[in-house]
């Protein structure tokens, strides 16, 4: 017989063996799929994120503390999406998943309804008594040691933002509390794909990316009422000194009020604080997809994973403050200081969630779902500015590492299997 009959009958021999191994396995419950095929998605996200912020330290004290707080923070729904490529063969599935989960903003801003003491405002006596201050147990607390007399700042007057009863037709300081926050995620995972079972098992390793930025600015007229010696402002030696801060630029000649400038009006002082924090997670996961119904092609699925990670964790706390002379060719003085550290720790995170593929064609399906993802053991922005430790000016920094977010949302997107 020819060869070239011969090499065509094998085909076709080939063929009738695939198509009858196929029939014989084929039914509704369990339909036939080829040995090995290709399976990309895309999806689009719309994920939220629980802000439970158990240890931010109050921003300023007094009537107005509530106003300036990250723990009312409310993240909206933002937009994401999440890529897939995977291969099965034999039983067996490798897929790649990428996900960006959008990026959270937090944003509030408004006026205090009082001034804003720096050193001994709520003692009787003082123009800003029953007004807003900040102390040791507050953020700004680089600028608080500067101008309290018992730290060691300036003694000869009390210094803070106007209003206060000499001057009380000073507009309001005002402020922005300000929290953004990012989510990526990088997973390689191995699944078993049994058609008999229905849950199907696997393991994988896990890359979480969180950075956030937390911060809070206030704006206002800087005013120095007399006591002793008056010097006219905040002077360039207790900011230096007491206060810990460094010169940043401008003129060192500290704050000054309308008797130091020579224009004849107060400064405008900005005071900045700002907290950064990057985690970045390593780990291994295990994974679970339990079937919760299958009708006639369309499949819902369940989705459990958990894992244990290492966190590189870095994070800093920023002071800033500019003054400047509002007047014509007026000087601008600026001051801060940073504190930053970097640890490793142990982090957990897990997911659970429902997915659903229903199919279009023979290639392509459309799914969708809902996710909820919990990480502990991460560092969150709000919550470093309390873990500042020790006494002015030599206080020192320990990133906090207990913080804890849920991000939850929905998924719709189409899969392509070939």
């Amino acid at each position: 017989m020819p060869r070239k009959r011969w090499f065509k009958l094998a085909l076709a021999s080939l063929f009738a063996l695939s198509a009858s191994h196929c029939l014989a396995q084929d039914s509704v419950y369990a339909p036939c799929e080829p040995d090995s095929f290709f399976t990309g998605s895309v999806e689009y996200l719309l994920f939220t994120r629980d802000a439970d912020i158990t240890n931010p330290g109050p921003v300023i004290g007094g009537p107005n503390t509530g106003l300036l707080t990250f723990g009312d923070t409310n993240f909206d729904y933002q937009s994401g999406f999440r890529v897939m490529l995977g291969y099965s063969s034999n039983g067996a599935r490798v897929e790649g998943v990428f996900a960006n989960f959008g990026t959270w903003n937090y944003n509030s801003v408004g006026s205090l309804t009082s001034g804003l003491s720096f050193d001994e405002g709520i003692n009787a006596g003082n123009p800003w008594a029953g007004s807003n201050f900040i102390n040791l147990t507050t953020g700004f607390q680089g600028l608080h040691g500067a101008a309290s007399g018992g730290l060691g700042g300036d003694a000869d007057e009390f210094e803070g933002l106007g209003p206060n009863v000499p001057f009380p037709a000073d507009a309001f300081p005002t402020y922005e509390v300000y929290y953004k926050s990012t989510l990526h995620s990088f997973e390689l995972n191995l699944w078993t794909e049994d058609p008999d079972s229905f849950v199907q098992f696997g393991a994988g390793y896990r890359y979480l990316s969180l950075d956030e930025v937390a911060g809070t600015e206030i704006n206002g007229v800087f005013r120095a009422a007399d006591v002793a010696a008056p010097n006219n402002g905040l002077s360039h030696a207790s900011l230096i000194g007491a206060g810990g801060l460094t010169f940043l630029g401008g003129t060192a000649n500290g704050f000054e009020d309308e008797n130091g400038n020579a224009s004849g009006l107060p400064d405008n002082l900005q005071m900045i604080q700002e907290a950064r924090t990057t985690n970045d997670l390593n780990g291994v996961q295990l994974m679970a997809q339990p079937e919760i119904m299958y009708w006639r092609g369309w499949v819902v699925n369940g989705v459990i994973k958990a894992g244990i990670y290492h966190n590189s964790v870095s994070g800093s706390v920023t002071e800033r403050y500019v003054g400047a002379d509002p007047g014509v060719g007026g000087d601008t003085s600026i001051y801060g200081r940073t504190f930053s550290d970097s640890k490793d720790s142990l982090a957990f995170a897990g997911a659970l969630g429902i997915q659903s593929d229903f199919p279009l064609s023979e290639n392509w399906s459309l799914i969708g779902g809902y996710e909820m993802l919990l990480i502990h053991g991460v560092a969150l922005g709000p919550e470093q500015f309390a873990a500042l430790k020790g006494a002015l000016p030599g206080q020192v920094y320990d990133v906090d590492t207990h913080g804890q977010i849920i991000a939850h949302g929905a998924n719709v997107g189409l899969q392509f299997t070939y």
